[in-house]
């Protein structure tokens, strides 16, 4: 193999390994000074995505209630299943 050609594997291989190491210290700070009243991942400025983010937020707000009607709709299905005249 061509020397040139090992320096250039090692090299693309040692960037590779640095490139996937944990974050550098100042950066991990500006992380933790995040307000936690924030939802985690969301930016503190107003973006083009925003009215997107809105409504997913709005989406999980509601989820509970979702899973609640869920429930009860499965409940329902399972006393008729369970009443039923046997005819299957």
């Amino acid at each position: 193999m061509n020397p040139w050609a090992r320096l250039a594997v090692a090299g693309l291989a040692l960037a590779s390994l640095v490139a996937c190491g944990p974050p550098a210290p100042h950066a991990r700070d500006k992380a933790d000074s995040q307000p936690q009243s924030q939802a985690p991942g969301r930016a503190r400025d107003e973006t083009v995505f925003d009215d997107l983010i809105q409504t997913e937020d709005r989406a999980r707000a509601v989820e509970g209630v979702t899973q609640d009607a869920k429930a009860a709709t499965d409940k329902a299905i399972a006393a008729s299943e369970g009443g039923g005249s046997g005819d299957q």
